[in-house]
């Protein structure tokens, strides 16, 4: 008799409860079936039977509730594998949205990026209140150190703080109890405050007993479990003897120094412990009070407070996604849904399939490593630290003009709008309206369609380089630079214009039923999980955004918490996949660095080994093109006709290489040029890589190195390489010429570095011709007796490369101050 028959015999006996016993019955029955996947009936009955009773033997409430949503995802992912037209491809989409796989399951990147929406909206008085100035600091510190102490239930009094604790204590329990809800385990804690991002390698330089002392007096042990006991360290207000504490924080100390191999020995398991157990043990420390938690942050913290508060919320969010689309462990949902396609593929005999599917597992793992941030974890701190602050310096030195490229969205907003039955005239002009207009962005943020900038350290550098570490003075380098030169809020106003015209576009629909609905717009949904039901929820006049004028928007984060037809953990998922939906499409409009190709480019490399720099200074710049290309490919590959196809890739490149063409001419505006001659080959080669986010490239059709000096092999390498060749070859350079008697050229190289490595002053589109006329200019003649030569050299072959002239004069030379000779464009040249 096995489990099962001994409940039913409980139950018809009346020694359990019918209700929990059916309960147990269907759990046990759940655990069978998985273990039959993988041993015989009789063996996995007794398997379940073990796991069920040890689950309950030892109070385990929260492994069965993990236990069962795991089951719950491994139902929908087999069905998910099974049902996909294409099951290699599937299991890349578990991770990042594709256009045309035919997958319509959720993807953990839209439902992540859905869920960091609502928390920004959420959020919007504070974001606007005390986020991130220009310079990447709070708007109002003071504000934001008493709205830290409010989180931590000391008493600030300033009431303006505690009515943003409370804003920020319902979004955090909004987000625990979703994350419960998809089998995770996290308590609730009233003053849970602020989670704290611990520096390790100010840990490990002030070593144990330093950390120790400054830690010990600011926790509160009352509120710290002895794992030894079940019981609490010391009463309240009070610290327990050294000797107790001294054990429990050398534990903790080792195990954020070591990250976590101090008690952990290499295995050939699928590795770490669950996701849905991860949170609960993050809060294993309790500070006495929010100027506890401030001190301790400046002293040993790795972000700092609104930082700390916000990538505790997104970090969140992340998780509750992998949970919401892989279960409670992530990695064993996609072992497992690997498993499946491959079984899949076995039994209908493809070996093709069989091979895609093996090399699709692959990058969809490495896809999960980016996703959960294991990817991530150095393996040299100090280099990755090192190595990660050098990429936003170069953010900050490289990317002052790239404002005048993202001309570049105009093109793929257009095509993304056209494909799904918006009005591409209507975005790009809402985009204008609300870059001009305060109040229309106050619209948009009751919307739930917040600034993205106002909670990011890095300003939107996450775009062209992927993840930058840390939010110390090279992030907020970047950071400054990319918001200065308005790169963040142009982005985030067109972000906006795309969700709030596809909500405009959703209210046009709502007068009518799912099957009149737009042809775009319901295959969309269609192929989203989007139901006739849903779609009448959604579409109910009671709970759409009305602005004061009179038009309305189906707006998924606004109606969440507008409407009252259905139970809200309903509503959440239904609201999240919509929202998701859009930004899937947005992506599209405006493309960033995806995680498909961070994972193809990059691998699972660690950052601080050689191997792991190395690709990361090879893939920036280029993730966003990749994204851009893979996107336009996919939803060309998508088309039902062979004239679809030819319409979709006339428009997209026309649109791309005019938009391009735009790009370099602004670009060399900037610069104190006259626009290119546009009637050369050279150029329009050089429009077209630009149109697709690969300007650097179009250099090499018109001179032998780039717009930053290095050449072909330096640019592939990428810009950390190229930027340890413009300090070493000078050096070299030197050394040689000084052994072979030569006379040195420093002043003339030192100039060169000046000029083309100062953050922000190096490429900030409307400050770096002043820059280079006034200074590097002056610095150069100062320094090298031959700069007046140089220059006149310079300009001649800027004319042969490029067939254009200074119209801001260089040094030296006979130009004067004039107005940009516009008909150069049309060819002929100087």
């Amino acid at each position: 008799m096995n489990l099962h028959d001994c409940l039913q015999r409980a139950m018809d006996f009346g020694e359990i409860d019918r209700t929990r016993g059916v309960a147990l019955q269907g759990q046990f029955d759940q655990l069978r079936a998985r273990y039959e996947t993988m041993m015989g009936p009789a063996e996995a009955a007794a398997r379940a039977a073990a796991d069920l009773k040890e689950a309950f033997r030892k109070a385990k409430t929260s492994r069965l509730h993990k236990v069962v949503n795991q089951l719950q995802a491994m139902r929908r992912l087999r069905a998910q594998i099974e049902q996909a037209p294409d099951p290699a491809v599937a299991l890349r989409n578990l991770l990042e949205h594709s256009d045309g796989s035919g997958y319509t399951g959720e993807s953990v990147r839209s439902i992540s990026e859905a869920y960091e929406a609502s928390i920004n909206a959420g959020l919007r008085d504070t974001l606007e209140t005390v986020g991130l100035n220009v310079i990447g600091s709070s708007r109002n510190p003071v504000l934001l150190r008493d709205l830290i102490r409010e989180l931590h239930a000391e008493a600030s009094g300033n009431a303006q703080a505690k009515a943003m604790a409370d804003a920020v204590r319902t979004v955090q329990q909004r987000m625990r109890r979703a994350f419960n809800s998809y089998g995770g385990d996290i308590g609730e804690i009233a003053d849970y405050g602020v989670p704290h991002s611990h520096d390790a390698g100010a840990m490990r330089q002030a070593g144990f007993e330093a950390w120790a002392a400054e830690i010990e007096q600011r926790l509160a042990w009352d509120r710290i479990v002895d794992f030894n006991t079940g019981q609490p360290f010391a009463a309240p207000g009070q610290v327990p003897p050294r000797a107790v504490s001294g054990r429990f924080l050398k534990d903790v100390y080792e195990g954020i120094v070591t990250r976590g191999w101090d008690d952990r020995d290499p295995s050939l398991a699928v590795g770490g412990k669950a996701l849905a157990n991860q949170r609960a043990e993050r809060r294993l420390l309790h500070f006495r009070s929010g100027s506890d938690w401030i001190e301790y942050n400046k002293a040993f913290g790795a972000s700092d407070p609104f930082s700390a508060m916000m990538n505790g919320l997104h970090g969140l969010a992340r998780d509750v996604a992998l949970m919401r689309v892989l279960g409670p462990s992530p990695k064993a949902g996609l072992e497992y849904a690997a498993q499946v396609a491959k079984k899949r593929a076995a039994t209908i005999g493809n070996q093709k399939l069989e091979a895609r599917v093996d090399t699709q597992s692959k990058v969809a793992k490495a896809m999960l490593m980016h996703l959960d941030g294991s990817a991530n974890v150095p393996d040299r701190a100090g280099w990755a630290a090192f190595f990660s602050g050098t990429r936003a310096v170069l953010t900050s030195i490289q990317l002052g003009s790239a404002v005048l490229s993202s001309v570049s969205d105009v093109a793929t907003m257009t095509a993304a709008a056209h494909s799904v039955g918006l009005s591409a005239t209507s975005v790009l002009g809402r985009s204008v309206q609300l870059m001009a207009s305060q109040a229309t962005r106050e619209t948009a943020a009751r919307m739930g369609y917040v600034a993205g900038a106002l909670a990011d350290a890095g300003g939107g550098a996450s775009r062209y380089f992927g993840q930058l570490f840390g939010t110390g003075i090279p992030a907020r380098m970047a950071g400054f630079t990319l918001r200065a030169t308005g790169l963040s809020f142009v982005t985030d106003m067109r972000k906006l214009a795309w969700q709030m015209e596809f909500s405009g576009y959703m209210a046009e629909n709502a007068g009518r039923t799912f099957a009149d609905i737009d042809a775009p717009l319901r295959q969309l949904f269609e192929r989203r999980g989007i139901t006739a039901a849903d779609w009448d929820l959604l579409r109910d006049p009671a709970f759409r955004f009305r602005e004061p004028g009179g038009a309305d928007f189906v707006s998924p984060i606004y109606w969440l918490h507008a409407q009252n037809r259905i139970p809200h953990v309903e509503a959440e998922g239904l609201a999240m996949r919509l929202q998701a939906a859009i930004l899937e499409e947005l992506e599209f409009a405006i493309p960033t660095a995806s995680i498909e190709g961070r994972a193809l480019l990059q691998g699972t490399a660690a950052p601080g080994s050689v191997a792991g720099e190395l690709m990361r200074s090879s893939m920036s710049y280029k993730s966003f093109s990749l994204s851009l290309m893979l996107n336009q490919y996919r939803r060309f590959a998508s088309l039902p006709t062979p004239w679809d196809k030819a319409k979709y890739a006339a428009k997209v490149s026309t649109l791309l290489l005019v938009t391009g063409a735009m790009a370099i001419q602004l670009k060399e505006l900037a610069k104190g040029n006259d626009p290119r001659p546009m009637d050369e080959n050279k150029f329009w080669l050089a429009a077209l890589f630009q149109g697709g986010g690969l300007g650097i490239f179009g250099d090499f059709f018109s001179a032998e190195t780039s717009r930053v000096g290095g050449g072909l092999a330096e640019t592939i390498a990428g810009p950390v390489v190229g930027a340890a060749g413009d300090l070493l070859k000078p050096v070299a350079s030197n050394i040689t010429r000084a052994v072979q008697g030569e006379d040195t050229l420093v002043g003339r190289d030192v100039a060169a570095l000046v000029r083309r490595n100062t953050p922000f002053l190096s490429s900030a589109w409307y400050a770096r011709t002043a820059y280079s006329r006034l200074v590097a200019d002056e610095l150069q003649a100062f320094l090298d007796p031959e700069a007046e030569v140089l220059f006149r050299r310079r300009m001649k072959k800027m004319a042969k490369d490029y067939g254009t002239q200074p119209w801001v004069p260089q040094r030296g030379t006979s130009g004067s101050w004039r107005l940009p000779d516009f008909a150069n464009a049309l060819g002929g040249g100087p």
